[in-house]
């Protein structure tokens, strides 16, 4: 019997929650991975959990307590302002394990971290939390003295979001293995919370919630059916920001631009909200958020942004240019929510989406044998990842893949009524009191599945037929059995079953060309919902780092962008690709291109088994003549680009969250936003940031503006010294530009490779806007 507490408790949450819910998720505890990719994923990161140390990640929030440190905190993001975040993710991750391994030294993990958590809370009355300076922080916020940035709240990085990631570490841990312990340090969490809180106005919290606070309202509403509380229901609509809410209510696209992974979360929220309180206009916001995203936003392998953002959904561009492309947070999210709107729809599309991105990013975005995690995964051509290492970089999708890569298992089943779903094709067994069976696959390598009875079940059994299949062909014991499902659709076989029995269902997969959103002159080659890949070797003899050190910016493959014209491209119709694409005679899956590339022959294979390579995933496909025209100008741009990188030591992207925080941006009464998809950042008394100069002297200091920002007078400072004075004049028009001002060498420290740059307004004036800080070597 595998953790049947575990189950009850999950089961019993559901149900008190939504009783008329038509579908529930079966309990993780009741599902083993048995074999194929899924199953070493999980196996490589629990090697990863147990290498992690608890006192590492205990040490924020012991400092914060006053407590003395065991030993002290790791460094990265853990000790430059979001310190403590990571343990959050930590108990999430092993409550994940635990559930879905039963081994007992993630159990005995668990104990000794709940155990110190009962000590450090006792002496926090209730916080938990490693906020560098949280008592003077939630002082001034309990008193209403609240002042917000994107990621800034009263000088802090993020401590919302940061905190958010304990109270759902809790939260999992109870729900995950009925740890009565847990629930009460997450119930005296909540009554802290509460108190900090009451005197607030909405309004007040409104304007908390402009900065990043994860998903916060989500986990308030789980509390609410955990202790059978509707007062958290209520905190979790307080902690739901209206400023995003409004416009998906309204049907309104308000998205670009915004910082992609600070509003999921709170999508996620509430999408729990409409689950549990019913509330459809709730649940309608939600599922249009996840249309704008996933049907206008998003790529071939399930990610979405660039630089964090959310781009324009008629300009890809960026996500071929950039190498910043797809953070794999957000499809950590955009899994969560798509199991949420599935979960209360039952629309295949979400089943659809969630295999997409399981395969093709959150798999992908794993290092095989160390385990280290992918933030980014560029889709420019070309390009590569970088993956961190467990005692180094500390960055949120280090957290988040700690946590996808525990739970594998949550989604393969469901169930509906007094039906078991198969939603996944994945090595597997499911043991509940009404169905015990293993489903033995070699999917993607092989097109077919099997499922074999373990135990007499009364239970009927949903095949899913996804939309990416042809037609599909199923043996019941051996004999064929009449398909009248569509694609798209769950196919019903009624029990009652014997044990022994089978079910074998085949799968008709192709190859498919996926163009890029708003760019279909690049293609994604697919085989079923497989994105495949090719590897890249432009460079002779490279020796490129594919482990990221522990700088603030450790997790950007900062080495050489490829030029855009040099990858290879598809000659002709893509129609008569398929033609030429021929799948190699062995039993992993890699196809042969053939004939029609100029510039390389790609052999494509699973991207999600793709690593420690430059790698391409989008292939332009043109004329000859028309290759011919573009190529001249396309190699004056990326010469032009090549030249401007090899020139840059540092740049900042201004009212950009990571880019700023990775800076050490501060300032005073200081305002971001967005003019035509591009960031900004100007401030009526002084902003600043951290550049590294690298050692290097001879620089000179880019900055772009916008021609209508007329009028505005500031200084620029380095360190103590003033550089100069600027003064934007009239005559620029609606359009940007850049200035460049030689920086003296006597005005760089001797003794560091840093200094700080500060943009001052001149009394009565702003400083900015700024829409680019580019630090050059001439």
């Amino acid at each position: 019997m595998r953790l049947l507490l575990s189950a009850f408790l999950i089961f019993s949450v559901y149900l008190q929650a939504a009783e008329t819910q038509k579908l529930t998720t079966v309990p993780l505890s009741s599902v083993r991975l048995t074999d194929g990719p899924f199953l070493h994923s999980e196996q490589t990161n629990l090697k990863y959990l147990l290498a992690l140390d608890a006192d590492k990640l205990l040490a924020p929030l012991r400092r914060e307590a006053g407590i003395e440190q065991k030993t002290e905190s790791y460094s990265n993001w853990e000790n430059t302002g979001l310190d403590g975040h990571m343990l959050g993710h930590y108990l999430t991750a092993l409550a994940f394990m635990y559930s879905a391994t039963a081994n007992e030294q993630i159990k005995k993990r668990l104990d000794y971290l709940l155990t110190e958590l009962q000590k450090i809370q006792q002496a926090q009355q209730g916080y938990l939390g490693g906020v560098p300076g949280s008592k003077t922080l939630w002082q001034q916020i309990q008193q209403g003295q609240i002042e917000t940035d994107l990621f800034s709240l009263n000088q802090h990085w993020v401590p919302f979001y940061n905190i958010h990631k304990t109270f759902a570490g809790l939260r999992d841990i109870y729900l995950q293995t009925g740890d009565q312990r847990a629930k009460t340090l997450l119930l005296n969490y909540g009554n802290w919370l509460k108190n900090l809180v009451k005197n607030l106005s909405p309004q007040q919290i409104q304007q908390m919630l402009l900065t990043e606070h994860g998903g916060m309202n989500e986990v308030l509403a789980d509390m609410a059916v955990i202790y059978g509380d509707d007062s958290y229901m209520q905190l979790a609509k307080s902690f739901t920001e209206l400023r995003i809410l409004n416009p998906l209510m309204q049907g309104e696209d308000k998205l670009t631009g915004l910082h992609a992974n600070t509003q999921i979360p709170k999508v996620v929220g509430i999408a729990r909200i409409a689950e549990l309180s019913g509330d459809q206009h709730w649940l309608k916001a939600a599922e249009y958020f996840w249309s704008l995203v996933v049907e206008q936003r998003t790529v071939a392998i399930g990610g979405n942004s660039v630089r964090e953002h959310f781009h324009p959904k008629d300009d890809f561009n960026p996500m071929l240019n950039e190498v910043e492309g797809p953070e794999t947070c957000n499809t950590y999210n955009m899994l969560k929510l798509s199991m949420l709107l599935y979960r209360q729809t039952g629309q295949s599309k979400y089943l659809d989406y969630y295999e997409r991105g399981l395969w093709n990013h959150i798999l992908a975005s794993q290092h095989p044998e160390h385990g280290g995690f992918v933030y980014f995964t560029p889709m420019r051509p070309q390009h590569y990842r970088v993956y961190s290492k467990v005692d180094q970089a500390m960055w949120c999708c280090v957290g988040s893949g700690i946590e996808s890569h525990s739970k594998h298992g949550e989604f393969i089943y469901s169930l509906d009524k007094n039906a078991l779903q198969v939603n996944l094709w994945i090595a597997s067994s499911i043991d509940t009191p009404a169905i015990k069976l293993q489903q033995q696959t070699l999917f993607p390598d092989e097109n077919s599945t099997e499922l074999v009875f373990d135990a007499p079940s009364k239970l009927n059994l949903q095949l899913r037929y996804p939309s990416w299949a042809g037609a599909i062909k199923i043996w019941r014991n051996g004999k064929a059995v009449l398909v009248t499902a569509k694609a798209g659709e769950h196919f019903l076989l009624t029990g009652p079953w014997q044990q022994g029995d089978r079910v074998k269902l085949e799968l008709q997969m192709t190859l498919s060309l996926e163009p890029m959103p708003a760019k279909p002159d690049y293609f994604a080659v697919l085989y079923g919902p497989i994105v495949l890949a090719s590897r890249s070797t432009p460079f002779k003899n490279e020796q490129l780092n594919f482990v990221a050190d522990d700088s603030r910016m450790g997790h950007i493959a900062s080495g050489l962008s490829c030029p855009v014209s040099a990858a290879p491209i598809y000659i002709g119709e893509p129609k008569n690709f398929h033609a030429s694409v021929k799948r190699q005679p062995n039993q992993a899956l890699s196809f042969n291109t053939g004939q029609g590339f100029l510039q390389g022959q790609p052999e494509l294979i699973p991207f999600f088994r793709l690593h420690d390579s430059r790698y391409q995933i989008y292939f332009q496909h043109t004329s000859l003549e028309g290759w011919q025209q573009q190529k001249q100008a396309q190699d004056q741009q990326d010469k032009a680009a090549a030249l401007l990188e090899q020139q840059t030591l540092d740049k900042v992207y201004p009212g950009e969250q990571q880019p700023e925080s990775d800076h050490f941006y501060l300032g005073e009464q200081s305002e971001a936003g967005i003019n035509s998809g591009r960031h900004w950042r100007h401030s009526k008394s002084w902003f600043s940031y951290q550049l590294s100069h690298k050692g290097q002297h001879n620089l000179t200091l880019r900055l772009e503006y916008f021609g209508l920002d007329t009028g505005r007078a500031f200084e620029i400072w380095l360190d103590n010294h003033k550089l100069t004075d600027v003064e934007l004049k009239d005559g620029r028009g609606p359009n940007w530009y850049q200035v460049d001002y030689p920086i003296p060498n006597e005005l760089l420290p001797k003794n560091a490779d840093h200094f700080r740059v500060k943009f001052v307004a001149k009394p009565g004036s702003i400083a900015g806007g700024l829409y680019q800080v580019r630090l050059l070597k001439l």
